[in-house]
């Protein structure tokens, strides 16, 4: 999945949610995922050491790992 089709996900969650927005409730679901100490080492290796993806990013990763699966 590319960014661009990432960024057309986030568009249609937003609207099956009823809102015009949704990316900053993703932000903040990706940051309390950022900081889990438990897991912290799983994101290193998805993103990068100490790197906070964007949603765009999260969404375009978390799917090309699900899609090797």
């Amino acid at each position: 999945m590319s960014e661009r089709v990432a960024k057309e996900a986030i568009k249609k969650i937003a609207k099956s949610e009823g809102k015009s927005e949704i990316r900053e409730e993703m932000e903040q679901a990706i940051m309390i995922g950022f900081l889990n100490k438990g897991t912290r080492h799983k994101w290193d290796s998805l993103f990068g050491s100490g790197r906070l993806p964007s949603p765009e990013e999260f969404i375009t990763v978390l799917s090309l790992k699900v899609a090797r699966r």
